[in-house]
Formats: C-alpha cells, structure tokens, sequence
C-alpha cells in the first residue's frame, strides 16, 4: 500500500523545490523503505535545481542520505529493520566484468538494478515522479535497493553521517581510488567546496607531502588550510596566471591534480599543471557535449594523464567502514564539514546559502533519530 510522506518536488528548472505531499511505493523484493533522518545539499543537486544538468521532471532530487531501515523486501538478506544507513548513487552487482575488476562505479548492470515495474513516488493522483539517483532523499522516506546502502556505527552522528554517501566518498575516494595518491605526491586541487576540502582531506590522509588548493574564493582557501592543504592559490581570471602561481610552488609541475568544480577551463588547468608522468582527476561533472582541450605534446612526450573517477572510483559498502574509523580516530574530520543544519522545511534557504563561500555543506534535518 503506498505510503504518504511529505518531499520537496523540482517541477521546473530554475524555481524552488516545491513542498508537498507525494505517495511512496512499496519496496519490491530487492528493495528497503528508509526513514530520511538527514540529507546534504550537494551542488549535483544545485546543477539539476538551476536547469545545468538536465533530467525528467518532476522528480525529487537528494542522494547524500543517511536514514533508519523501516521496511525490507522479502529477497533482502544484508539489512534489517532499525539499522542505520547511508545510501550511494553507485550501486554495483559485484558480478559482472566491471564490479569483479575492481570498479564498482562502472558496474555494468546499475540501470538494470534500479529498473521497477511501477514509479517510486508518485502524486497523489497518481502521475509518476522521479527520484535522483534511484534516490530522492529529499522525501521523508524513500525506497531503494539493498546494494545502494551501506551500514553506518553508531560513533557517527546522522548529520555528518549523510556526508558518507556522496561529499566524502567521491572526494577522499578520488585521493585513495582514483588518483592513488602516496608518500610521494605533490598535489593540487581546484575547486574548495565540499567534495574538493574532502579531496584535500583524502590527500593528507594518503601522506601527500604537499597540498594546493586553488579556488577563486579567498576564504574557500582558508578553509583549505584547517583541513589539510599545505598552500594556497587564489585563481585568477587569466589562466596562465594562476598556472604561474603554481609553477612558484613546483617548477617542474604536479605529481596529481584533482578537479572538483565542474568547467572544461578548471579541467584544463588540471592537466596544465601536471609534471611529466603526473595525473589529472576530474571529478566535477559538465553540462553534456562539454569537451576538454590539453596540449598532444604534454600528453604524449610528456607521459601525461587525464582521467575522469565518477563518485570517486569509489567501493561504497567496504569504503563506509574505512572513512568511519579514520573519523572516530580522529584523521578525518566529518564535523567541521557541516557548516549549517537546518530543518527539511528550510531546504529552499539552504541551496541559497550555498552561494555563501564560507559554507561547505548545509544538511537538512527530518524528524528521526537525533543528529
């Protein structure tokens, strides 16, 4: 029997979620009913808010989310009711010839483990909602499959918690997965909002010797420094200046860049900055049809690469486990990445607050488990 919850609905790009009543469907036998307890907002989110990314409408956006299990298929062996979770966008069927390489992001098999027969939301006259993700977190419960959540200790509160799911596993997951960045490394990333401070904190756990954060925003680098980088650029509006400045730090270039913004021209500086045999990470997702120019002689004379690490080349159910410890030890500091909470009425305000260049997450709250 479908299930009212009350969810914040994008109806139209460029206007604000709208606040109402929708009908959740129940879960089918690979699936579980999660109890929303905290979500972030996670600029993916803004790009399909402001119409930069396109996808069907309406539809209820949200993925970094962690919540309570409140129902479970008949076929589901891993979960049980009253656990804590946290969910990904990367489900992986750990079968095919992707999964069992080690890259679950590029599981073969994902459209075809969210496909269901009938919508998860929909209104309550009926019409089909979509959900982000084969999410929609920003709901007060929402149905997903059991290879998309992750168990989470009772150590991590659920506002920080949430960042698990997203912010953190795509930006310590490119330090650690994708950029495989050691003791050696000498590193730069561009862009300082919550998944590039969560790269410079998977730098420094890694042991990179030295840490760049480059963004336009002065006092996005000073929040750079308290998680780890060791320098700071403010980039410019020429390009070749803000190279410049980093050439002053490491003449020869960077061992590994990571770009967390978004933009073929941050993409491209990436790849600039690189040292001969050095790495290009791109993290940050374009609009589609985007193309990225770099230089053929620094790529092939020069050893260079550029790759991309979608959600960060992440392994969500084992990487859960390892990002919990180094927070409960201290390593990793989840905390001081929540910049504001607010209640899950107060979403609109939050994406606006996010223009303030001192945030790096805002988290809505729903009534549950207290964060």
């Amino acid at each position: 029997m479908p299930m009212p919850v009350n969810a914040a609905v994008l109806t139209k790009p460029g206007q604000s979620l709208e606040l109402r009543p929708v009908l959740l469907d129940d879960p089918l036998e690979t699936e579980v009913t999660v109890r929303t307890v905290a979500a972030g907002l996670c600029h993916s989110d803004l790009h399909y808010l402001d119409g930069s990314l396109d996808m069907d409408l309406p539809a209820i956006l949200g993925h970094e989310v962690f919540g309570i299990v409140e129902r479970i298929g008949d076929a589901v062996t891993r979960l049980k009711i009253g656990d804590r979770v946290v969910a990904t966008v990367t489900p992986a069927c750990g079968v095919c010839n992707q999964c069992l390489a080690g890259r679950p992001t590029q599981c073969r098999r994902v459209d075809e483990m969210r496909a269901r027969s009938r919508p998860k939301f929909t209104t309550t006259d009926g019409e089909p909602i979509g959900a982000l993700g084969g999410i929609g977190a920003f709901a007060e419960a929402f149905v997903t499959g059991e290879s998309s959540l992750a168990l989470v200790d009772d150590a991590v509160p659920a506002n920080v918690a949430c960042l698990l799911g997203c912010c953190i596993t795509t930006g310590v997951g490119a330090a650690v997965h994708g950029a495989h960045i050691g003791a050696e490394d000498t590193v730069v990333v561009i862009g300082c909002g919550g998944v590039g401070i969560a790269a410079v904190q998977g730098a420094r756990l890694a042991g990179a010797r030295k840490i760049v954060a480059v963004d336009a925003l002065s006092p996005k680098l000073d929040l750079a420094r308290r998680f780890g980088a060791t320098h700071t650029v403010l980039a410019q509006a020429d390009q070749e200046e803000t190279l410049a400045l980093l050439r002053e730090i490491e003449p020869d270039g960077f061992t590994n860049t990571i770009e967390a913004v978004g933009r073929t021209t941050t993409a491209e500086l990436a790849f600039d900055a690189l040292a001969p045999s050095g790495t290009a990470t791109i993290l940050g997702l374009m609009t589609g049809g985007s193309r990225i120019n770099i230089s053929a002689d620094a790529l092939v004379y020069g050893d260079r690469r550029i790759q991309g690490a979608y959600m960060g080349a992440n392994r969500f159910l084992s990487d859960v486990e390892m990002f919990t410890d180094h927070y409960a030890a201290g390593r990793l500091d989840l905390d001081g990445m929540v910049t504001r909470t607010i209640p899950f009425t107060w979403i609109n305000e939050g994406f606006a607050a996010m223009s303030d260049p001192t945030t790096i997450r805002v988290v809505v709250e729903f009534e549950g488990e207290n964060a």
